[in-house]
């Protein structure tokens, strides 16, 4: 891309859909990423996918550094899949290091990462830029906005946020740093959208353990588990609690709550409670050798994830803990768009097993957003009165509901813009001034390829048409014996079977008979077995064709 005197903003991904954030900004020749997540995936046997990097590796000479506003997968996890492609320095807090740190550790260019900590109200200087790191509350420990200083204009970022006067564990709003930096002038602000659709109240975590504590309470005759997602050291230091009010001793099912313990244990938020919490932690057969109302139980799986804790649980598959008439699920937490049918199937294993089950939906405050409410977005336009507003993190319907909504709060200058677009600020304007076209990476094994790529696109047609090979033995132009032909994915009996075998047979003697070249021979023979197949199974299979010569 040529040399811009304008200051220019890149959503790589985290708009038109939930994850997979990613936002290139840049000015001259100069660029700085903030955050590189991934989104969920469950199809063709891929489960993550990360931002398109085509533009970012592009400009690999002139990036000066990711910037991470917080630990989240959709705006961390696609960093270990993808820093070989851009390898520049990375900027965060001490518990997102933590948890990055973690995720390089099997990686054998680990010790190649710049992983640079940095304390809140920090600024780092990278080229032309200034970047600050602002303390915000959010759902996860460390969590922080960007306020990004350069020649060409001003930008804050807010990542995902929320206001909370008692977070409980982890930081409360910097609301004086925010004001001076609302005095200093803030030309455009990048500002969470996800709960813009509703305009309920957003509580605290505080009022989370008093709801939870009730909640539990109710159960005194029963083994309570309450699932939740790992990230949220917040709500595990709350079930501890609840436990030492009501008796009870603390298990942790599954590893993946262990990784954020370990990643806390290096940060400053480990304090001598917590610690002490972690040191009581019961293993799988203590808790299992304790009265049913003397045991909590924590675990992921919460989103109905097939590989979680709970997901294990319900379908009786850990060796140790096993789930019954004895036994009260409590879900504290949201759905996530897109997940309700897995949570539905998990809840409904849970209950043919006996399980009693608690959600939001009846116990409404066990659960609360770690995402800003439309009085908090309010709040923010209110510190920062920014010049003009983008939209992000967040599907269509969100980004438009924020638009409308700053539009009531007298913000006049507002893009909403798609993953892809590239946005100029210049003179208290946003204008869009080009489009590049986004594909998703798919995380396949240890690859990362694009979503349209061969292999995908075979596996994909393979799932819905099956697949049909060829295979036959030529000498020079003369066929030796029958072809084989095995059919996978589609349903034929023997008859039908019989008359594709005389098809093909048919259609490789006479191709075999024009003496073409083997490649050609190949070409033309997949695309009439496909036309073969189409027409007696109304299928359009892959087609695989293998030519053996001899001499």
């Amino acid at each position: 891309m040529k040399k811009n005197d304008n200051l220019t903003i890149i959503p790589i991904g985290g708009l038109e859909q939930i994850g997979a954030n990613c936002t290139m900004i840049g000015s001259g020749n100069e660029w700085i990423i903030v955050d590189l997540g991934i989104t969920f995936y469950d199809k063709l046997g891929i489960e993550v996918l990360t931002p398109d990097i085509t533009f970012i590796t592009e400009q690999q000479k002139d990036i000066k550094g990711i910037f991470v506003t917080h630990a989240h997968e959709d705006h961390i996890g696609a960093i270990h899949h993808l820093w070989q492609s851009i390898k520049c320095p990375v900027y965060l807090t001490e518990f997102p290091a933590e948890v990055l740190k973690q995720k390089l550790s099997e990686m054998r260019w680990k010790d190649d990462v710049p992983i640079n900590v940095v304390n809140r109200r920090e600024r780092i200087k990278v080229g032309s830029f200034e970047i600050e790191f602002v303390a915000l509350s959010h759902s996860v420990l460390g969590a922080c906005g960007l306020y990004i200083k350069n020649p060409h204009g001003t930008v804050f970022h807010t990542g995902d946020w929320k206001i909370d006067e008692t977070p409980l564990l982890g930081d409360t709003v910097d609301v004086e740093r925010l004001i001076e930096i609302g005095n200093e002038g803030v030309d455009c602000l990048l500002c969470d959208s996800t709960n813009m659709v509703t305009a309920s109240n957003i509580g605290s975590e505080a009022t989370v353990r008093e709801a939870l504590e009730r909640v539990i309470a109710k159960y005194e005759h029963k083994r309570v588990t309450v699932t939740c997602f790992s990230s949220n050291l917040a709500r595990i230091e709350t079930i501890f609690y609840i436990a030492r009010q009501l008796k009870r001793r603390v298990a942790i099912i599954g590893r993946s709550m262990y990784k954020m313990l370990d990643a806390v244990a290096e940060t400053s938020y480990y304090t001598p409670k917590f610690r002490e919490n972690v040191n009581s932690i019961l293993s799988d057969e203590e808790a299992m050798s304790m009265p049913a109302d003397k045991v909590l139980l924590i675990c992921t799986g919460s989103q109905g994830e097939a590989r979680s804790a709970l997901y294990k649980l319900a379908k009786g598959e850990n060796k140790v803990v096993k789930l019954g008439d004895d036994d009260v699920v409590i879900f504290s937490s949201k759905v996530i768009p897109g997940n309700e049918i897995g949570i539905r199937d998990l809840q409904n294993m849970l209950l043919r097993q006996g399980v009693e089950i608690v959600t939001v939906d009846t116990e409404t405050d066990i659960h609360v957003s770690g995402h800003a409410s439309r009085d908090m977005v309010k709040k923010m336009y209110e510190l920062l009165h920014p010049k003009t507003l983008m939209p992000v993190h967040g599907d269509a319907r969100m980004l438009y509901a924020q638009q409308e909504f700053a539009k009531t709060c007298g913000i006049s200058e507002i893009l909403v813009a798609e993953s892809g677009d590239v946005v100029c600020y210049s003179n208290g304007e946003l204008q869009k001034v080009d489009h590049r076209d986004m594909v998703f990476n798919a995380v396949d094994g240890g690859d990362v390829i694009p979503l349209n790529s061969v292999p995908l696109r075979d596996r994909s047609l393979m799932s819905c048409h099956g697949h049909v090979s060829v295979s036959f033995v030529i000498s020079g132009d003369e066929l030796i014996d029958e072809p084989e032909v095995s059919i996978h994915g589609i349903n034929a009996n023997k008859k039908m079977l019989n008359r594709v075998n005389s098809g093909v047979y048919q259609i490789v003697r006479n191709e075999v008979a024009k003496g073409r070249d083997p490649e050609i021979m190949k070409r033309e023979i997949a695309y009439s077995v496909k036309k073969l197949i189409t027409k007696f199974f109304n299928k359009k299979p892959l087609v695989a064709v293998h030519i053996h010569q001899c001499s």
